[in-house]
């Protein structure tokens, strides 16, 4: 056996006789590694198909996120709000508030009673104030029989105000009284706007600056004026007048704010150009990779996924829901608030005039329209319907992967790693096929080299004898 020189693993003395060297060697082990490049093939398209889906599954995402965007109460009835004063008042509104101008004149701002302690004589409010003893407080909250509730702390020698203020606090929940310290001084007060009465006792009230010397200011509640009649409220911030506006008062001024509400349908309009427009690029890829080409022509290039039935599938599925002329609960459809096929490719468009005036019509029937939703008593959605509900569900049908559900991208995939799996075992057994192969070629047309390179010695050996005997 010759000894192994080239980078094929083959000796270079290989042929020396015989005439097949290592070359005609390799072209025998390409005949036998037909297999071999068939299963490297089928790799190579199952990558491409593997990506191509991955591709499929980012626009899908993209287009859900869209979808998604039509469900939340923001796409909708937002309004815009305008003051012709913000110093004296403004004006919010959210998806159940009507159109509407107001005129608004502040008499009086909304307070809470407060009492502020008398300046004590310490370092700062980390310094014990030395008021062992009880403190008592009495807030404007009522208990079950009517009464005003109390609130009873223990006080010892080593507290600071800080620490004062924090037992306090702890109550606010139940007093709604909260404390603070303020240049060494205990401020307390209540939670809640309006002429609502509070008080404090105790043995170490004094101590404490809350009994000679404290301040004790009693709170009112806001007075306005809306179109000329006047409404009391104890907060600043008043919602329960007109339903879904809120009015939030900021400046007692003998001047009058105008304060107006107009329906904002430029967000609605922004959702459903977004969800257009993704609906086209998410088709456009995946007529890509549908695409037959022209089968006539000898060097015809297709789509990585031409003829994957699941695809064409939801190629067509896409298609008749997004023009669907039937929205379950709906009198309106896609066609009605201005989204058709503008095109014979099936390019979706928005005429946004049309589904202006819908809105315009209708505000509440375009949200139904698009999405609509039930709730149980705790607030988790119990059924929903509508195009954008119906398009999502049948996007997530494809999407989903979790360890419960796996829908037709993560099965997809995980069947062409499955298959990849198997033709790469498929390749291992070839390569060792072909490792034997070439072992077995060398060897032999190394004995036939040896054999010839015998025969040639004799021969040399025979002519030599003739000569001799010749001479």
């Amino acid at each position: 056996m010759a000894s192994i020189t080239t980078a094929n693993g083959i000796s270079s003395t290989l042929g020396q006789f015989s005439g097949i060297t290592a070359d005609d060697v390799e072209q025998l082990l390409q005949a036998d590694s037909v297999g071999k490049t068939r299963a490297q093939n089928q790799i190579t398209t199952l990558t491409d198909q593997k990506t191509a889906w991955s591709d499929v599954k980012t626009r899908l995402n993209n287009f859900l996120t869209k979808v998604n965007a039509l469900q939340s109460d923001d796409a909708y009835q937002t309004k815009k709000a305008t003051t012709s004063d913000a110093t004296i008042a403004s004006i919010t509104g959210d998806t159940a508030a009507a159109e509407g101008t107001y005129d608004l004149k502040v008499e009086q701002l909304a307070t809470a009673s407060k009492i502020t302690g008398a300046r004590l004589d310490i370092k700062n409010s980390k310094t014990a104030v030395g008021a062992a003893g009880s403190l008592t407080l009495t807030s404007a909250e009522l208990d079950k029989d009517g009464q005003a509730k109390t609130f009873n702390f223990d006080i010892s020698a080593t507290d600071t105000l800080n620490d004062i203020a924090a037992k306090v606090n702890k109550e606010t929940g139940n007093s709604n009284i909260k404390a603070s310290v303020v240049d060494n001084r205990l401020i307390l007060a209540n939670n809640k706007m309006g002429a609502r009465d509070i008080s404090v006792g105790g043995d170490s009230a004094a101590s404490l600056g809350l009994a000679t010397g404290a301040t004790t200011t009693k709170g009112q509640s806001a007075i306005f004026q809306l179109d000329g009649m006047q409404v009391t409220r104890d907060t600043n911030t008043v919602s329960d007048v007109i339903e879904g506006t809120t009015f939030t008062l900021s400046k007692v001024s003998d001047d009058h704010a105008t304060l107006s509400l107009t329906n904002d349908t430029s967000k609605t309009v922004s959702a459903v150009k977004d969800l257009v427009s993704q609906y086209n690029s998410l088709m456009s890829l995946i007529s890509d990779d549908l695409d037959v080409g022209d089968p006539s022509k000898s060097d015809n290039t297709t789509g990585k996924l031409v003829g994957d039935s699941e695809l064409m599938r939801l190629q067509s599925s896409l298609r008749n829901m997004v023009t669907n002329p039937y929205v379950a609960g709906s009198s309106l459809n896609p066609n009605k608030v201005g989204i058709s096929f503008i095109d014979r490719e099936g390019t979706l468009g928005l005429d946004e005039d049309k589904l202006n005036k819908a809105v315009a019509d209708d505000p509440e029937a375009v949200k139904n329209m698009f999405y609509q939703s039930t709730k149980n008593s705790i607030g988790t959605v119990t059924s929903e319907s509508g195009y954008a509900a119906d398009l999502s569900k049948m996007l997530n049908t494809y999407l989903v992967d979790s360890s419960a559900n796996k829908g037709v991208i993560a099965t997809k995939s995980a069947g062409y790693d499955s298959s990849i799996k198997d033709l790469n075992k498929q390749i291992d057994s070839f390569n060792t096929m072909l490792e034997a192969k070439k072992t077995q070629y060398v060897d032999m047309f190394t004995r036939l080299d040896q054999a010839m390179m015998e025969a040639q010695s004799q021969m040399n050996y025979f002519t030599s004898q003739t000569s001799s005997m010749s001479s």
